[in-house]
């Protein structure tokens, strides 16, 4: 009877302790800690809010299922194609100065990678059944429509090398399997090699 009087007290006492926390408000890091009364400030989300159900403050954190969390990322993303249009509208020149202010991050980011190996790990993680699913459920959807839109910029690609290719004055062409017809084909090679390294 002792035993459990002095349990009783202590979870009393634990509990008086702890009251006052939580009490406490919920700090707002981009935003000023006071607020009158009359104007609460609104709580945003928090990225990792719709992972975790109400939770406890002590014992194991509450987690959702696996299927239900991909099923909202699927859907909320999915959603989203409107606000990414919107978002890459005007986007252009910070994209541009971004990426060319970024060189030397890439070269260290490749030389670091090539220090993990994680070209080859990532090869390893993704595996063969990856790329063959990917390639039949999207590849084939987005083939046809991808080299339609694309004939503008492949017209562009492809006009230098033509124009290198036509400009060539080549060597009489001899007899099949002949040195002279290997000396065409060197030629035309060079030729594009040095169009390509602007040599």
């Amino acid at each position: 009877m002792r035993y459990i009087h002095s349990v009783c007290v202590a979870l009393a006492v634990v509990m008086l302790a702890a009251g006052p926390a939580f009490g406490l408000p919920r700090v707002v890091v981009h935003g000023p800690t006071l607020q009158p009364v009359s104007s609460p400030v609104p709580q945003s989300p928090r990225p990792v809010d719709f992972l975790l159900g109400p939770g406890l403050l002590m014992g194991a954190i509450k987690v959702k299922d696996t299927a239900s969390i991909g099923a909202k990322f699927k859907q909320r993303a999915s959603a989203a194609a409107q606000d990414y249009a919107m978002g890459v509208q005007g986007a252009g020149a910070d994209w541009e100065a971004g990426a060319r202010a970024g060189e030397s991050n890439y070269e260290a980011g490749v030389v670091d990678a090539i220090g993990r190996k994680a070209f080859g790990k990532g090869i390893s993680a993704a595996g063969q059944g990856k790329y063959v699913e990917n390639a039949v459920k999207l590849g084939t959807q987005r083939y046809p429509q991808g080299i339609g839109q694309s004939e503008p910029s492949y017209v562009r690609g492809v006009s230098p090398y033509l124009d290198t290719i036509k400009s060539l004055n080549l060597p009489p062409r001899g007899p099949k399997g002949s040195p002279q017809n290997q000396q065409r084909a060197d030629a035309v090679a060079k030729a594009l090699r040095m169009k390509k390294t602007g040599q």
